[in-house]
């Protein structure tokens, strides 16, 4: 270890046992195994971190992270990871003054290379030097096949993506495992500021092209236009598994895009089209406004079947959506002919839910007065959940106070994080909600 990564190494206390000059990480991890069996004579339920902990903690560290990062800075591939991370130069230029070929060196599960590591940290001394010295500038990680260029842009490091720019690196950086090339890592997630935008501007004014989530993400009226002038079928083109598989309509509305969802309808967007789980546009609403353009889309829908309907002398073969939306626009009439041709219409799975995360009071008052069950059990993605979790998640006190006067009980815990009203409420920091909750005779005070 050079003088230089030695004083930037974590300092265990000066008063705890020692490790060995060398210690190696298996080491430490069977010394780990074999606490846990001292643990568990007099502690059972001690699990592996609890002794990985209490060994941390006796060579001075705070935590078995540390320790292991200790462990790591004192490996050649090790130094050269933290000084790529911190942009420590001069220890860059040591060590591979003395071992050139680790310039190519990778680490960790995705086997990162150092200029992924220094880019997605905005060290531009570091990416220097190591480009200087012959690392690969289109080199891609393994988890998601990504080029050093995709993590400097979504950091917003321009100095950083105009120097891997200059040195031959690919701007459009097709083919991660999110589908966003590198523009899309600038601007799809939630990154509509003036730092990223510069990002996206050097990247297409280097020849990147712009796709239709990278211009929904900008609200790039346009653009997205022109998008899909040019292919039509953008509209139909899909995020990645990571991202549900989210068309364009549902991610405008998940990223709160008013604008961008009126006129993806009006450019002909499926409001009935649904996610990889099967989820609909709604599902991604957590506002009654943003989504209003596609509740009104659906609609139109809605009354051609009833003008169907009527037509043929049969009930209205209405769904989830059909009355959603009829209650969406305030079409009152309409979701009352729903009701009646199907009885159990307002109480399908999922209505009053989506109906609590928009935040329509009204709406939600609808359809408990129509039979709904506002302690309904349903799949929200991966977790079991209650309208009252729901109306929480989106911050809607005013239909959360209105589910508890209608019997929401918020007692019942989720299916994922194994929490009731009062854990979401403390964990999503609605502080309103907080006291809503707190108000009530059958809710336990924090931590109870």
């Amino acid at each position: 270890m050079t003088e230089d990564s030695r004083a930037h190494a974590p300092t265990p206390d000066a008063a705890a046992r020692q490790l060995p000059e060398w210690p190696s990480l298996d080491w430490l991890k069977k010394q780990a195994k074999r606490r846990l069996a001292e643990l568990r004579e007099t502690r059972p339920d001690a699990q592996l971190s609890d002794a990985q902990l209490d060994v941390a903690r006796e060579y001075g560290f705070s935590s078995w992270r540390a320790l292991k990062a200790h462990i790591d800075s004192l490996t050649i591939d090790g130094q050269l990871v933290a000084a790529s991370r911190s942009g420590n130069v001069n220890t860059l230029r040591a060590v591979l003054d003395e071992y050139p070929d680790k310039v190519q060196a990778r680490s960790g599960e995705y086997r990162w290379t150092l200029l992924h590591i220094a880019a997605r940290h905005g060290q531009l001394a570091a990416v220097n030097e190591l480009i200087e010295r012959g690392a690969d500038v289109n080199a891609r990680e393994e988890g998601d096949n990504t080029y050093p260029m995709h993590w400097a842009a979504a950091a917003a490091h321009l100095d950083v993506v105009r120097r891997l720019a200059d040195a031959g690196g690919d701007v459009v950086g097709h083919g991660d495992d999110h589908a966003l090339e590198v523009i899309g890592w600038a601007s799809c997630w939630h990154n509509d500021d003036a730092p990223h935008r510069a990002v996206v501007d050097f990247l297409v004014s280097r020849g990147a092209k712009h796709h239709v989530f990278s211009a929904i993400a900008l609200d790039l009226e346009d653009v997205l236009r022109r998008v899909v002038s040019a292919d039509p079928l953008a509209l139909a083109s899909r995020l990645s598994r990571n991202e549900n598989n989210q068309t364009p309509l549902q991610f405008a509305v998940a990223n709160e895009r008013p604008r961008m969802v009126a006129l993806l309808v009006e450019l002909g967007a499926d409001p009935l089209a649904v996610d990889g789980w099967g989820m609909p546009v709604a599902a991604y609403s957590e506002s009654a406004e943003t989504d209003h353009p596609v509740m009104e889309a659906i609609h139109r829908l809605t009354l051609a079947e009833v003008d169907s309907a009527d037509r043929g002398r049969r009930a209205a073969r209405g769904g989830l959506l059909d009355i959603l939306a009829s209650i969406a626009v305030r079409d009152w009439k309409t979701a009352e002919r729903l009701a009646r041709d199907d009885a159990q219409l307002a109480n399908t799975p999922g209505a009053v839910h989506l109906m609590a995360k928009r935040g329509d009071v009204e709406g939600v008052r609808w359809l408990l007065d129509h039979g709904a069950d506002a302690n309904a059990r349903w799949a929200h993605w991966d977790s079991v959940v209650t309208p009252l979790h729901l109306a929480i998640l989106a911050d809607h006190p005013d239909v959360a106070r209105l589910l508890l006067e209608r019997g929401a009980d918020p007692r019942i815990h989720d299916t994922k994080h194994d929490s009731d009203a009062i854990g979401w409420a403390e964990f999503f920091q609605r502080r309103e909600i907080v006291k809503l909750l707190l108000s009530r005779a059958d809710v336990p005070g924090p931590g109870a």
